[in-house]
């Protein structure tokens, strides 16, 4: 080797030090801001999700009182009929459990199902033991009453994970005749 590779060799192992740019600067502290935002805010991981048992004796289906219960969006050959159903839902923990899902099969008397998915509607808020709900769903009129309710179950969380409100829910007010007010 000579006195000229030795000193290739050397030049190519030495590091090169470099200060710290603006810009690196900035995204290390960007990256420590949002550290900080997360760890001081409520953590999902820290909502448990907890099971619901719906009591299948105590479940009911009937026709809407609901003034629009004759119909919904769509064609007017897509007659439907608006149905509560009621039942006893029990959460087994201390929490309230928030966002409960309801899942459960729903067949007509002619035993086709009523529902494309299992997941029937959600109840906001389940306090600790025994707690009435009720859900609406929509049947087509061709379907032959009474539903079969079976195997219900519900599944939340024991904190709220979204404080937006159901893009489902409807808070328009109606008067005695059907009107919106």
């Amino acid at each position: 080797m000579t006195a000229a590779g030795a000193d290739d060799e050397t030049h190519s192992c030495r590091r090169e030090t470099t200060r710290p740019t603006i810009a690196s600067s900035r995204r290390a502290a960007a990256a420590l801001a949002a550290a900080a935002l997360v760890l001081s805010s409520p953590s999902a991981s820290l909502a448990k999700t907890v099971n619901v048992t719906v009591d299948p004796d105590t479940l009911t289906a009937e026709l809407c009182d609901d003034p629009r219960a004759g119909g919904v969006p769509g064609t007017a050959t897509y007659k439907a009929r608006c149905m509560q159903i009621s039942g006893v839902a029990t959460n087994p923990t201390k929490d309230v459990v928030y966002n409960a899902d309801v899942y459960g099969s729903v067949k007509d008397a002619a035993n086709d199902e009523v529902l494309n998915s299992g997941r029937v509607g959600s109840i906001a808020e389940v306090p600790p033991g025994e707690s009435a709900f009720r859900l609406q769903i929509t049947v087509a009129t061709s379907q032959p009453l009474p539903l079969k309710l079976k195997a219900f179950k519900a599944q939340g969380v024991t904190s709220r994970l979204n404080a937006s409100p159901n893009p489902y829910d409807d808070y328009t007010e109606f008067d005695d005749f059907g009107a919106q007010k």
